[in-house]
Order: structure tokens, then sequence, then C-alpha cells
């Protein structure tokens, strides 16, 4: 259990439409996000275990001129597994193709039947139009656990100026 817990890649982006300026455009934010996790396992007892997540995106496959194109950065936060439970948080900072930085705040619900971490993600700010950015969606982030590689697939909606 100890392995598939360090192959668990924690991230997260979401987005969701809301409200936004004339000059906002919102964007379908389905799409995968790619790189690899060199997370921390602290294991407690049999099925249960803090992990300190930290993963680096290289890449996205988004649709050509999403605001995510191009992008890559860093997720980072906690998990606290007992049993089938999984909760925790973190953040992910994203550098644009534009040189903005995006920010988005992840919450781990669950694992997929895949053994996915799941949960929902929300866009915090960032800089230039990511700062009054809004939007979230869903994601499930599942790590090969020999090369720590992951693929975080993701759904939702985001809006930026």
């Amino acid at each position: 259990m100890h392995k598939f817990f360090e192959a668990t890649a924690v991230t997260i982006f979401g987005i969701a439409s809301s409200t936004a300026s004339a000059n906002a455009e919102t964007y379908d934010a389905a799409g995968k996000g790619m790189g690899v996790n060199s997370n921390k396992v602290i294991e407690i007892s049999d099925g249960h275990a803090v992990v300190n997540t930290q993963t680096g995106y290289d890449s996205f496959e988004v649709a050509a001129g999403h605001p995510l194109e191009g992008a890559s950065g860093a997720c980072f936060g906690a998990l606290l597994i007992n049993g089938a439970g999984v909760s925790g948080t973190g953040n992910c900072v994203f550098e644009t193709a534009s040189g903005e930085k995006a920010v988005m705040t992840w919450t781990a619900t669950g694992f997929g039947a895949d053994g996915a971490l799941t949960g929902d993600w929300t866009v915090s700010g960032g800089s230039g139009g990511w700062a009054s950015a809004t939007g979230g969606g869903t994601f499930s982030s599942l790590t090969d656990p020999d090369t720590k590689k992951f693929v975080n697939t993701i759904t939702g909606n985001i809006t930026v100026e």
C-alpha cells in the first residue's frame, strides 16, 4: 500500500463559470495535465497514512487557445488517508504561456475504481487576466507507481479576463 500512496499524484486545478466583465471569456476546462510526482508518505498503520503531496506539471492537453495551453507548474498539499476515507487540500501555481500566474485550490474527495485520486478544484486568482478569474470542476489524477508519472484528467469551466 505504501507504493500506492507514493504514486498518487495530487493535483488540481478547477474552474466553473460565473459572472464576469464584458471582456471575460469562459473556456471548457476539459483536458489533461501531465507530469511527475514526488509525494512523501508517512505511514501510521495499515491503511492509515499522511501524504505530503508534491507534483510538477510538464504540460497540459487542452483545446487550442485555452488559457492553460502551454502552462507548467507545481501543486502541493497534504492528504489524510484512513481506510477507504481520504481528505486533504492544497494549491497549484501554473505559469501560463503568456507569463501570467494561475492559482488553483484542490480538495481531495476519494479514490476512483482505478486507484486515481479524485476531487474538486477552484480557481483562486493569479496575475494578469487570472487576477479576477473564476471557475471550478473535478479532477481524477492517476500515477504510474513505477515511473511516478501522472495524468490528471480535469472537467469544468474557467472564466478569464
